[in-house]
């Protein structure tokens, strides 16, 4: 019996105290901006020939590639497919954070001040080798997308602006 007191109040300590990542003193993008950004690295990053792989340290969830779901296919609603999910949108959001917590954290500290820090950044401008080449320059729609929503105020319009052949859908799945 105490066993069982013992291992529930354990089990409601544990779901009560705050996330590790708060745990640890590291502050991330907010995730409730990260839908419009989501859907460009979707668009842009996430092909299975890219970053929609399982392999890859960088993994990009949705339509273009590697669902979560094994029943929808890499296929958007336009081809005939199902959209990227919100818990695909999520797991896009933590492999991203996940990558470099710390220097994420010390950028999004800093309104968004020296992206450069930050691989993601340094390999999609080209500045560190990357397979795919350089993929955005500084200050383009594509740059302004991801750097604003580090700076915790995500430029929807440039979101957009970075791939004009979709619906430009600025709300979640």
């Amino acid at each position: 019996m105490r066993r069982t007191l013992y291992a529930l109040a354990a089990l409601v300590v544990a779901c009560s105290t705050p996330d590790s990542n708060a745990r640890i003193g590291v502050t991330e993008p907010d995730r409730t901006q990260f839908v419009p950004v989501g859907q460009f690295l979707d668009r842009r990053c996430g092909t299975l020939d890219c970053h929609g792989r399982e392999e890859r340290n960088f993994r990009v969830y949705g339509c273009e590639g590697l669902r979560l779901d094994p029943e929808n296919s890499p296929r958007c609603r336009k081809n005939g497919g199902v959209d990227t999910t919100n818990p695909e949108l999520d797991a896009t959001f933590r492999s991203l954070v996940g990558l470099e917590p710390a220097v994420t954290s010390a950028v999004v500290q800093g309104k968004g001040q020296h992206p450069e820090l930050l691989t993601l950044v340094r390999k999609a401008r080209g500045t560190e080798s990357h397979k795919g080449g350089a993929l955005i320059v500084p200050g383009d729609s594509q740059d302004q997308c991801l750097t604003s929503w580090l700076a915790g105020k995500t430029d929807v319009a440039a979101c957009n602006a970075s791939y004009p052949d979709s619906d430009n859908e600025d709300a979640g799945p």
